[in-house]
């Protein structure tokens, strides 16, 4: 098991060199800016412009959003003929802000937001989301910057969590994050490195199964991580990277049978960025990753690590998409620590005319997990079109269908099976 202590003084180390000026500045050989998708594309007749205040641009946006899904609380009616596809119509209102520094050197991007969600007829899925963010990058020289941030939410779970229980509203919770970070180029060479730390408090809940609360403080994670990476640019529009993340969780509060989640893993990949001619460009990183657990009881997590992002532009007006990942994420279920999950999302974007996109996507992830005999699939198809009216209003229609199945002997609400069908349409306002 990896010493993080260790880690940092070699994160530390590798800040210190990050400080020395380099003199002679260069085009950057790491620039994926070859193509730009139909999303990324610049749009200035229907772009928002911003309020300027002082060296900052503000930019203040409004969503109002109206919805209808057919399985509130994502739940088959077989495993609770109760609550199991309830459908109801729901409204979102998001107001938020995002401050932009508008300076030579360094930059500053601040923001916050609240969410509502209203529904018409089921008032225990209602929910309030809310937010700040920060995010500073220090320019020491050209070659050379520090990068800061941190946000805080106050966040409602989804129902599509495969919690063990069915709650009378959604489980609140609080994270706060923070992270610093350094980049740096040598001509052909690049290497960053990033600490970051985040914090998840979660709000005890009421069962509506059992009518009584459900302590939800086993739940309560502490994650440090750290992240190395050193890059070589073969040429202009490609790189090859080697990649290690170290990562801690820490579960201040045991599960109520005593099981201790605590564990340290690790992420060790080889990868290439590129961005060829007209055609295609992407991130690819592929590895081996391992999370050992202090508790005897559960079992060590290891394999294959993925982590890919690619885009083809088979025309000016098309992008095609394709990410893909495996990693080890924390699981909400009592009886386990974590488990092991494989997600890949292909969509396409495509310009009908200039205010007009056009996407759709589809998707497939398998959650298994180590020390539980169960087996979690999901697939997704979204269907979306976006109209951008002009500079201050949009609109997007979306329409998603979601299904999920789990496999396995866990007795009890541990079966997540789903399907929902859901639609919303967003009028969105931005100065």
């Amino acid at each position: 098991m990896f010493d993080l202590k260790n880690v940092l003084t070699v994160t530390l180390s590798l800040g210190a060199l990050g400080v020395c000026d380099i003199a002679a500045a260069q085009e950057s050989l790491f620039a994926r800016d070859r193509n730009t998708s139909v999303l990324q594309r610049e749009r200035p007749e229907y772009a928002p412009q911003g309020v300027r205040a002082g060296s900052f641009i503000v930019r203040p946006r409004v969503d109002l959003s109206l919805g209808y899904t057919d399985n509130t609380f994502a739940i088959d009616p077989d495993i609770n003929p109760q609550f199991g596809e309830q459908e109801d119509f729901y409204f979102v209102l998001r107001p938020s802000v995002q401050a932009e520094s508008n300076w030579n050197r360094h930059s500053l991007v601040t923001g916050a937001y609240v969410e509502t969600y209203q529904h018409v007829d089921i008032d225990e899925a209602n929910a309030l989301n809310a937010g700040i963010f920060a995010d500073a990058v220090i320019d020491v020289s050209r070659t050379t910057a520090i990068e800061l941030g941190g946000a805080y939410d106050k966040l409602a779970e989804s129902r599509k969590v495969s919690t063990a229980d069915i709650f009378d509203d959604p489980v609140d919770y609080k994270r706060g994050e923070v992270y610093a970070g350094l980049r740096q180029e040598f001509g052909r060479i690049r290497y960053r490195g990033r600490l970051s730390y985040a914090d998840y408090d979660y709000d005890d809940a009421f069962s509506l199964v059992s009518n009584t609360p459900v302590d939800q403080d086993f739940r309560d994670l502490e994650e440090t991580s750290v992240l190395l990476q050193a890059g070589y640019a073969v040429t202009r529009d490609a790189s090859v990277f080697i990649r290690s993340t170290f990562r801690q969780r820490n579960f201040p509060t045991p599960t109520p049978g005593g099981l201790n989640r605590d564990s340290e893993g690790y992420t060790i990949a080889a990868g290439v960025d590129f961005d060829i001619t007209r055609l295609v460009r992407g991130t690819l990183a592929l590895g081996y990753l391992e999370e050992e657990f202090d508790d005897p009881a559960l079992e060590t997590i290891d394999g294959v690590s993925l982590d890919a992002g690619l885009e083809w532009f088979p025309t000016e007006l098309t992008t095609v998409g394709l990410s893909a990942s495996r990693e080890v994420r924390a699981s909400p279920l009592i009886a386990d620590a974590a488990f092991l999950t494989s997600e890949v999302v292909l969509g396409i974007d495509h310009e009908v005319a200039r205010n007009i996109i056009l996407s759709a996507s589809a998707g497939y992830a398998i959650d298994d997990y180590e020390n539980l005999d169960r087996e979690d699939e999901r697939y997704a198809l979204q269907l979306a079109g976006t109209y951008l009216i002009n500079q201050i209003l949009s609109a997007k229609l979306e329409y998603t269908y979601e299904q999920q199945e789990s496999d396995g002997t866990t007795p009890g609400l541990f079966a997540k099976d789903y399907t929902a069908n859901e639609l919303l349409l967003t009028l969105t306002a931005e100065r």
